[in-house]
């Protein structure tokens, strides 16, 4: 078991450093990119306009970034609708009974005569 917790340990101090290192290398390639790219605006455009040109598109990316990592907002339940009247209540099948019965001798009275 130790040996084990140790190996899982290595590995992601491993993952962290390599990935650490990845960054950083990343990061001075993106500087040097920049610059480029900079110089490159600055022999088509003058100076505040590359500068405009490249905040705008670091600005687009962090944009798109952070709506990217926003999580939605979570879903409102909907709420539970009240159960249907029960169609088939006792009282009103004795009351439409006890109405029949009354209609039935209404009728009977009435033939007799």
């Amino acid at each position: 078991m130790i040996t084990a917790l140790s190996l899982t340990l290595r590995r992601a101090a491993r993952r962290a450093a390599l990935s650490a290192t990845a960054a950083a290398f990343l990061l001075v390639g993106l500087v040097f990119l920049t610059v480029s790219a900079f110089s490159a605006l600055l022999l088509v455009t003058t100076l505040p306009i590359a500068a405009l040109i490249v905040g705008g598109a670091y600005f687009g990316v962090g944009l798109v970034l952070l709506a990217i990592a926003t999580p939605p907002p979570p879903a409102i339940p909907p709420v539970p609708a009240a159960p249907p009247a029960d169609p088939y209540r006792g009282d009103m099948l004795t009351e439409a009974f006890l109405q029949g019965m009354e209609t039935g001798a209404t009728v009977r009275r009435t033939l007799r005569r």
